[in-house]
C-alpha cells in the first residue's frame, strides 16, 4: 500500500532524430492520440500521484493537445520547459515538483515516449524507492554487448548474465534524487543519461532493481510506432467466448488469446438466466465471440447485448457450424453476404463491428482459431460487414 504522496517527472523533449521525419516521436500520433499522452494519462488516474512534471519542447504545443484531451484543467500536471540534454530537463522536472510543495516523498522518473505503463509495477517501484533510496525497472539483454576501443576495435563482450538492459519508470526517494542532481558534474549532465547511476555515484545509493513486462520498451525507431500501436490496441480488448460446453475450437480460442489481449473469458450456456445475470455484473466486453449451431440464434443475441461495453470500439464475431447442414450448398452467398453487412450497418452506433464465419468443413479447429484470432487484433473496422467461410 502507498500511503504517502508521489510525484512524477516525464521527460518528453528530445527531437527524434533516430525516428526520423519532422514530427518527435512524442507527438506522433497513435489512434488519433500523441504518443506522451498515454503515459500522462496512466500517471494521472493513479490516486497517490499528486504531481505530473511533463517537461517538453514547446509548451504552447503541448497546452493545446491537452486541451483538446480534456487535460487543460487537471491539477497534477504542470508543464516545464525541457533543456538541452536528458538529466538538464530531468533536473528542471525536479525543481518544478519543488516548488510549494513539501509532501512529496517519492517521485517517479519516466521517459514520454514509452506507452505502456503497468500500475502494479509502479506501485512496487515506489515502495522499494521508499524503502531503500531507488528503485528501477530492467530486462534481459536480447543482444550480447561488446566493449569497443576509440579505434572500433573489440575489447570485450560482456556476460548478458550479470547485465540487464535499464527502462522506466524508476523511482526515487526525492531527498536522494536532487541531491544527486545538485552534485552533478557538468559532464554527467551533458553526456549521461542513467539516474540510477547518478544516485549511486553521488549519494552511495544501490537501486531495487525490478524485472518488468516486455511492454516496457520505448518509441525511438520509426517501425518501433507499429509495435506501440499493436501492444496498445491489445491492452484495449476485453473478450468474451460464447459457446456451449463442447465446442473445442471455443477452447483453443481461449488459449489463443490469453497472451494477446487484456482479458479473456468463456462462458458456457448464455440461454441460461441466472448464469448470464452474474456474468453481466462481473464484467462487459467490447469484443464478443459467438458459436453457433446451423444459424444465428436471436436469443443469443438478446442475452449478450448488456455484456456488451458500448463506450469502446471492438467487434462482435459470430462463427456458425454448417459442415454438417445439408441446405448450406444452396444458401445464396450474396444473401449470406448482405446479411452480414445489415447486421455490421445495425452495430454502428455502439460501436462494434460485425464479421460473420461460415464454417463448412470439419476438422478445421486450428485455422478458425487463427482466422479469429487475427480478426480480433486487427483494427476492428477493418473487417466489419465481412462474411467469411472456412
Amino acid at each position: 500500500m502507498v500511503d504517502f504522496c508521489v510525484g512524477v517527472v516525464i521527460a518528453a523533449a528530445g527531437s527524434g532524430s533516430r525516428l526520423g521525419g519532422s514530427i518527435p516521436k512524442q507527438y506522433q500520433k497513435i489512434f488519433d492520440k500523441p504518443l506522451l499522452l498515454y503515459a500522462i494519462e496512466e500517471f494521472n488516474k493513479i490516486t497517490y500521484i499528486k504531481k505530473i512534471a511533463l517537461v517538453v519542447d514547446n509548451l504552447e504545443k503541448v497546452k493545446a493537445i491537452l486541451q483538446e484531451f480534456g487535460l487543460e484543467n487537471a491539477h497534477k500536471i504542470f508543464l516545464v520547459k525541457g533543456e538541452l540534454t536528458r538529466h538538464r530537463s530531468i533536473r528542471a522536472g525536479l525543481q518544478e515538483l519543488q516548488k510549494n510543495d513539501d509532501e512529496l516523498r517519492v517521485v517517479i522518473i519516466h521517459d514520454g515516449v514509452r506507452p505502456i505503463i503497468p500500475e502494479s509495477l509502479v506501485k512496487d517501484l515506489v515502495i522499494s524507492a521508499d524503502q531503500h533510496g531507488a528503485a528501477g525497472a530492467i530486462r534481459p539483454l536480447v543482444s550480447t554487448v561488446l566493449r569497443l576501443s576509440n579505434d572500433n576495435i573489440l575489447e570485450e563482450s560482456l556476460d548478458r548474465s550479470i547485465h540487464v538492459a535499464s527502462e522506466t519508470p524508476q523511482a526515487f526517494q526525492l531527498t536522494v534524487i536532487v541531491a544527486a542532481y545538485n552534485k552533478c558534474l557538468e559532464e554527467d549532465l551533458d553526456t549521461g543519461t542513467e539516474c540510477l547511476q547518478l544516485a549511486l555515484k553521488y549519494c552511495g545509493i544501490r537501486a531495487k532493481l525490478i524485472q518488468g513486462s516486455e511492454d516496457l520498451w520505448k518509441v525511438t525507431y520509426k517501425k518501433d510506432l507499429y509495435t506501440a500501436q499493436a501492444s496498445i490496441r491489445e491492452k484495449k480488448i476485453d473478450v468474451c467466448v460464447i459457446s456451449e460446453e463442447k465446442i473445442s475450437a471455443a477452447s483453443l480460442l481461449v488459449d489463443s488469446l490469453s497472451n494477446h489481449v487484456s482479458t479473456v473469458k468463456r462462458v458456457i450456456n448464455i440461454t441460461d438466466s441466472d448464469h448470464c445475470s452474474t456474468e453481466k455484473k462481473q464484467a462487459t466486453f467490447n469484443t464478443v465471440v459467438l458459436f453457433h449451431e446451423h444459424e444465428i440464434q436471436d436469443q443469443h443475441l438478446v442475452d449478450f447485448s448488456t455484456m456488451l461495453d458500448l463506450d469502446r470500439q471492438g467487434l462482435i464475431i459470430h462463427v456458425i457450424d454448417n459442415a454438417n447442414v445439408d441446405g448450406m450448398q444452396s444458401m445464396s452467398v450474396y444473401n449470406l453476404h448482405r446479411s452480414g453487412r445489415t447486421m455490421a450497418h445495425h452495430y454502428e452506433k455502439l460501436h462494434k463491428g460485425v464479421v460473420v464465419i461460415h464454417c463448412i468443413t470439419n476438422n478445421e479447429d486450428q485455422r478458425l482459431v487463427d482466422l479469429v484470432t487475427s480478426l480480433i487484433l486487427a483494427d476492428s473496422t477493418t473487417f466489419s460487414g465481412q462474411t467469411l467461410f472456412i
